[in-house]
């Protein structure tokens, strides 16, 4: 069983897993043959080509693709802040 300080250690070690996953571009870019099972950020870039850039729809598509993002922050947000208040210089 965990004890009670290693909790905030595993939100954040959660929380920067998930982003790092969220944000990966080269692999699936690489490997990715069907637009399908694209990841976001790969999606977002194809809305981008040499000729022209839909401004409108990469923003559309930035600001749904934060939300995951944001709501696994919120989730996670106590422990992260319990972890950052522990650690803290006590003067």
């Amino acid at each position: 069983m965990t004890g009670p300080c290693s909790l905030n250690f595993f939100a954040a070690i959660a929380t920067i897993t998930f982003i790092s996953g969220w944000n990966a571009f080269l692999w699936p870019l690489v490997i990715g043959q069907d637009p399908g099972a694209w990841t976001v950020q790969v999606a977002l870039s194809s809305y981008m080509t040499d000729q022209t850039v839909n401004y409108h729809l990469i923003f559309m598509a930035t600001a749904i693709s934060i939300l995951p993002l944001v709501l696994v922050f919120l989730f996670l947000q106590r422990w992260l802040v319990q972890g950052v208040a522990q650690t803290g210089i006590k003067g």
